[in-house]
């Protein structure tokens, strides 16, 4: 629950900033409306997953994300992403130490839409694969005898799944009233994924996988804030 809470907590913060920056551009100039975006072919972004950060906050799991997109025509950018998590839950097993870690991909699409000038939305699809490792150290009580203890480690999993993004993002033009180039966003996607195949076990079941999560959620939410650098190519 708590976990929940920070994330509405840096999304309301994330709309706040959005909602401070567009009054600073409209105070500066407010011809700024009429401005209409130029058409890019080509240019290359650097993101990356600040929300993750704050992980390390509310749990002792580590997740560290990072995507560079390629903006191949005026509305259309080819995505990939990168990612590595050590995903330790406490409601994994009772009596039980879990821990899953890995690292993951995703390659995608994304069409862009132009809302007001510097403020756009982008709809997105993408596969995605994760390849784990998963350690159970587990004690089983009995009554009579001492209680009996065990570690369980299986290597080499590999786990597919699609996502549907949709995703906010805010040129930065101004911090603190001061001009600054262009090359600098912010935003937030939106990601609903859909779990297809993955190694599983009739015994202690598989419950997290890095970069989608809880094996129980056919349809998996997922809330990233991200910060974005620019590298116009033509």
């Amino acid at each position: 629950m708590l976990r929940y809470k920070f994330i509405y907590l840096f999304l309301l913060i994330t709309i706040l900033m959005n909602k401070a920056y567009s009054q600073d551009s409209t105070n500066v100039n407010s011809e700024e409306a009429e401005i209409k975006e130029n058409p890019q072919k080509f240019s290359i972004g650097i993101a990356f997953d600040y929300l993750k950060l704050h992980t390390l906050l509310i749990d002792q799991s580590e997740k560290w994300e990072g995507a560079v997109n390629f903006r191949i025509m005026d509305k259309v950018s080819l995505i990939g992403e990168y990612g590595i998590a050590t995903l330790t839950p406490d409601e994994a097993y009772k009596n039980s130490a879990y821990k899953s870690d890995g690292n993951y991909y995703r390659i995608g699409l994304d069409y862009h839409f132009t809302v007001i000038p510097n403020n756009f939305l982008f709809l997105g699809l993408r596969y995605a694969q994760s390849s784990f490792n998963e350690n159970i150290a587990y004690e089983i009580g009995n009554p009579i005898f001492q209680n009996e203890t065990g570690e369980l480690n299986r290597n080499n999993l590999t786990a597919t799944w699609y996502e549907f993004v949709l995703t906010s993002e805010k040129k930065v033009k101004r911090i603190r009233k001061k001009d600054i180039p262009d090359f600098l966003s912010i935003g937030f996607k939106f990601r609903l994924k859909s779990l297809q195949e993955y190694d599983d076990f009739d015994d202690f079941e598989v419950k997290n996988i890095p970069g989608y999560g809880r094996t129980n959620i056919s349809l998996n939410p997922e809330l990233n804030l991200y910060i974005k650098f620019r590298l116009p190519v033509f």
